[in-house]
């Protein structure tokens, strides 16, 4: 009844669900108990769920598992029919060995390195990189199990992108342009003035170079893709260490105050005068 790749999804759900309740009760500071079960089971309705992000972001890697496992067997994973009735063919060929490049190593690396240097930076890293090892976690394992579906690689791919495009396509534009904008925000906060300026005007720059390189060249090799990633990964993870380091630059311009009688105000402008008492004597 259940496939290879539902099994995977179902066993990564449970043990997501397990960390989920391990570390609801390893992070609160309150005593292990039946509280903590009830917290992790009514997800922190009743009880105690300890740090509530992280706790968030295993019960939703979890769902996400578990959505994933219902549908394979829903589409009945492996199955030589259905695989051929998605394929639009007659019959599936061989499944054979697959040769082809994947860039999702590259991405598990930089999301390995995010969580490390979130256990130094701050929890907001942490998080970035353990959601970032969740959806590697996912892509990988689905473009594991379509490189082996059949024998014909163009046959895999398609099968591939039937499956994860509708979900792939919206969530990493978000993702993307959310991430990007956050990096760059905070990067930009960290340089001093003139360095900001050329920020801000390379990177769009850059983005823009490297969508017409892609769109000129459609059959450029997910080699080179990687690469790229790997460059602009690289970019991204030095500036957001260099500007955790350095923190926000100190706003210039500041007003100073300047007390006492004849003195100037607050930016420049003249104290205000205190009127003198007048004294009007009428004689008898």
């Amino acid at each position: 009844m259940f496939k290879t790749g539902s099994k995977f999804l179902f066993g990564l759900a449970a043990f997501g669900f397990v960390a989920a309740i391990v570390y609801a009760a390893g992070t609160g500071d309150h005593k292990i108990g039946v509280d903590t079960l009830l917290g992790s089971l009514s997800l922190g309705y009743k009880g105690y769920v300890g740090e509530h992000v992280g706790f968030s972001v295993l019960i939703g890697g979890s769902a996400a598992a578990l959505f994933l496992g219902v549908f394979l067997s829903a589409l009945r994973d492996t199955d030589p029919d259905a695989l051929a009735q998605v394929a639009g063919v007659d019959t599936v060929p061989e499944a054979e060995a697959p040769a082809t490049v994947t860039y999702w190593p590259v991405v598990a690396a930089f999301s390995l390195a995010a969580i490390v240097l979130g256990l130094a930076v701050g929890p907001v890293m942490f998080v970035i990189g353990f959601i970032g090892l969740t959806i590697t976690t996912v892509e990988w394992s689905v473009r594991a199990w379509s490189d082996r579906a059949t024998g014909d690689p163009d046959v895999n791919r398609s099968i591939r992108n039937r499956f994860m495009y509708p979900v792939e396509i919206p969530a990493a534009a978000v993702l993307g342009v959310g991430g990007l904008v956050l990096a760059v925000s905070r990067i930009l906060l960290a340089l001093p003035k003139l360095g900001s300026y050329l920020v801000f005007g390379l990177v769009p720059v850059l983005v823009l170079a490297v969508g017409a390189m892609i769109v000129a060249r459609p059959k450029l090799s997910q080699s080179a893709i990687a690469g790229l990633l790997l460059v602009g990964g690289l970019a991204i993870l030095a500036g957001g260490v260099v500007a955790a380091v350095v923190g926000e630059r100190e706003p210039s311009g500041e007003h100073e105050e300047k007390g006492g009688e004849g003195g100037e105000g607050e930016a420049g402008l003249a104290p205000l005068t205190v009127p003198s008492r007048i004294v009007i004597r009428v004689g008898n």
